[in-house]
């Protein structure tokens, strides 16, 4: 959990907010003698109930030599390039997993690369992120990897990185009238349902209301002070759109569901900077593809109307950001 801790005068307000934290941690060594080992682990978040990891690639690992990969999965290997190595489908996976593979370059030197690590896996995660749900998500992370004399950068030997799927909400400031608090604007990237809460100790919490949010930010105010309750505060993420049944707000949204029939997606690869995804699909049949960002975003989107039972369509992600997600919809007739 990210902890954040602001001094407003005499009040002190706490950030717990979303409750996000790192669900990614990559270690990567060099060992000498142009032998790379990477070490990627999946991290407790309570969003995510399952995390089923199918590629783990480095980009670009130049000079390709051989690779080591660990029991249950296999060298992706396309032409005289080195995609990584793909899970076999041999085990269950365990939620909290660690992946250890190494990879030798013909290159004797090394330097760190910005989202060089790339990690492909499937979702199921908590409600309150439903739209992540069996999508075909991905991480880039900065690893070390070989390069020339020339470019060598000086790095430790050793470095690691994490990253974080699902950020926090945020608390911009709080509202105050005559040295009183009464409400607060916090910023979040979808339409939400938050509740806020308050303590004197920092051990027990009291909830004091729940409200909606509209992105890019929202600003919500009582009639009553606020500091009444607490002088921590905190808000909680009940659902990332707008819940008619948990608070007499009267603002609602539209489901997605209603308008839309989720697909499974089957199969997952990558190669280089494509990821492809693949799904059952109907001849004929019509299907949206959602390239979304790792807060729901849409980046894009592609249409397509399938000529077989298996449709596979690719994204480049070489623009996108450290993480993002895959889901396919069939607008219902």
């Amino acid at each position: 959990m990210i902890n954040k801790v602001i001094t407003l005068g005499a009040l002190f307000v706490g950030l717990f907010s979303a409750y996000g934290r790192d669900v990614f941690e990559l270690e990567s060594r060099y060992l000498g003698d142009g032998w790379f080992e990477y070490r990627f682990r999946t991290l407790e978040d309570p969003f995510f109930t399952r995390i089923d990891l199918v590629q783990l690639a480095v980009f670009p690992f130049t000079n390709y030599v051989e690779s080591v990969a660990p029991p249950h999965w296999t060298n992706a290997i396309n032409g005289a390039e080195w995609n990584g190595v793909r899970f076999d489908r041999s085990m269950v996976q365990p939620r909290i997993n660690e992946v250890v593979f190494s990879g030798r370059s013909a290159r004797l030197h090394f330097r760190q690369s910005t989202n060089a690590f790339v990690s492909l896996f499937g979702l199921s995660v908590a409600d309150v992120y439903s739209f992540l749900n069996g999508a075909a998500g991905y991480a880039r992370m900065p690893c070390l990897i070989p390069c020339s004399p020339e470019e060598a950068d000086g790095s430790s030997p050793i470095f690691v990185s994490r990253v974080e799927m699902i950020r926090d909400i945020k608390i911009d400031q709080l509202i105050r009238t005559n040295d009183h608090v009464y409400g607060l604007t916090f910023s979040w990237n979808e339409p939400s349902t938050v509740q806020l809460e308050a303590t004197h100790n920092l051990t027990n919490w009291t909830a004091v209301a729940r409200f909606f949010g509209s992105p890019p930010s929202t600003t919500w105010t009582t009639n009553m002070p606020l500091e009444d309750h607490g002088k921590f505060f905190r808000l909680s993420l009940v659902a990332n759109r707008h819940l008619t049944n948990a608070t007499t707000a009267t603002a609602t949204t539209v489901s997605a569901a209603q308008r839309f029939r989720e697909i499974p997606i089957i199969s997952r690869e990558l190669v280089r900077n494509q990821i492809q995804v693949g799904f059952a699909s109907t001849p004929g049949g019509k299907y949206e593809i959602d390239h979304l960002s790792r807060a729901g975003q849409v980046i894009c989107t592609t249409s397509t109307v399938a000529s077989k039972s298996f449709t596979t369509v690719s994204f480049d992600i070489s623009t996108s950001g450290n993480a993002g997600s895959f889901r396919v919809r069939q607008p219902r007739e």
